[in-house]
């Protein structure tokens, strides 16, 4: 077993099978935080079997060869706990919440989750008729379909990025056991694994439960499939639809989670579209009354990533706002940004980073998604040093680098004008 200190209170060790175990020792708390993370996402999804990853989650809590889905419930209800999981595009996760004396019950549980579930055909049959129904309201939210159709035309070459983490209704309504198992028995393996454990626990503690209930799998020789970088393409689509809001994404090209560029341009993206007191919600939602919904984001991946503006409006203003969006583009890059917005909006993602940190869930998966990443695992405070050391030049190369107004990508969806 390897064993490395990562800062104050946070240690790494990994397992003979691989399994990396991260832990932050949270003194002043009273509860336990853990999850078990699998590099199987949405982008893992074998061709024509898209939401094949998310399949297998909700699978995994019908039950094991030991405990069938009430005993799960049972026994996490008992501990006073919480249990759940999430699909996304880059990986699985299951995860815990509970008191600090239910951490064995809790490690226990996840162990079965991700290393021993049954499928069990006719459980198979029951959830395949359950994600059907969650694909069918997925389809009726008029923003999230507005979402699928713009990651359709963003990546290039039909990247898997492109896929819906929930599928399409042909694929789950194929999909065959054989399938189910061959995807988990490559996939979910310990060296394909992360368990993070925050709170109040000892780190001697964990590795010792973590070695009792996932020590004894081993890792196959069966090789993890590989992946493909995904490509920004540039473009400019209109999906007709009827629905009442006409939806706007515009989308530019954004570094990956680890590389050096990405945190100055999560501060430049506080300014722009990130809160009330960003620019484009001030000056389309606050002083025009032009939009409800005006937002934009940095989706940073571990191979590449998207930086997505937002606006849900009514179809008459779709060019009023287009036009000031791009505007306000044009004015980012004329000329640095003001110290004092600078100073504001690092002033707000330091009290998120705080805030987030005072929940041991945030700080499990914050430990675990660097890994996910290929960050660097930093401390808390070393991250606030780099967020502190953005100045207006460097978030003003960061800012012409990713926002070159010719190579946007403008995705609308609703009624035509």
């Amino acid at each position: 077993m390897q064993v490395r200190k990562l800062y104050t209170n946070a240690t790494e060790a990994t397992l003979d099978n691989g399994l990396r175990i991260l832990v932050e020792e949270v003194p002043q708390s009273r509860s336990v935080s853990t999850g078990v993370w699998i590099r199987a996402g949405s982008r893992d999804d074998p061709e024509n079997q898209s939401g094949l990853a998310h399949f297998i989650e909700h699978l995994a809590f019908k039950g094991s060869p030991t405990r069938d889905a009430q005993a799960i419930s049972h026994e996490i209800d008992a501990a006073g706990g919480h249990l759940n999981a999430a699909t996304a595009k880059e990986s699985t996760f299951y995860y815990a919440d509970v008191p600090a004396d239910g951490l064995a019950t809790a490690l226990d549980i996840l162990a079965d989750l991700s290393l021993n579930p049954k499928f069990d055909p006719n459980d198979i049959d029951l959830e395949r008729n359950v994600i059907l129904e969650e694909i069918r309201g997925h389809e009726d939210d008029p923003e999230q379909t507005a979402y699928d159709l713009f990651s359709k035309g963003v990546w290039a070459d039909g990247h898997p990025f492109a896929r819906s983490v929930v599928g399409t209704r042909p694929a789950i309504e194929s999909v065959q056991p054989a399938d189910i198992r061959a995807f988990c028995d490559s996939l979910y393996q310990p060296d394909n694994m992360i368990l993070a454990v925050c709170g109040a626990v000892k780190t001697e503690q964990v590795i010792r439960l973590a070695e009792d209930f996932f020590g004894t799998r081993s890792t196959t020789k069966e090789q993890v499939p590989s992946r493909t970088a995904p490509v920004f393409q540039p473009g400019m689509t209109h999906h007709e639809r009827p629905t009442g809001m006409f939806h706007v994404y515009m989308g530019t090209d954004a570094p990956s989670a680890a590389h050096d560029d990405r945190i100055a341009l999560e501060v430049v993206n506080s300014i722009l579209g990130d809160g009330t007191s960003s620019r484009l919600f001030h000056s389309i939602r606050e002083t025009r009354g032009l939009a409800y919904a005006i937002s934009s984001y940095v989706h940073s991946f571990s191979d590449g990533g998207m930086w997505l503006t937002y606006a849900g409006i009514a179809p008459e203003n779709a060019d009023t706002v287009i036009g000031l969006i791009r505007a306000e583009f044009d004015r980012m890059l004329s000329k640095l940004i003001p110290s004092d917005e600078l100073d504001l909006a690092k002033a707000k993602l330091r009290g998120h980073l705080i805030l987030g940190l005072e929940a041991n869930a945030a700080r499990a998966s914050r430990l675990a998604n660097a890994v996910l990443q290929r960050r660097d695992i930093l401390s808390p405070d070393e991250l606030l040093v780099r967020l502190d050391a953005v100045t207006c030049e460097s978030a003003h190369e960061a800012l012409s680098k990713y926002l070159q107004p010719d190579r946007l990508n403008i995705t609308t969806v609703g009624p035509s004008a």
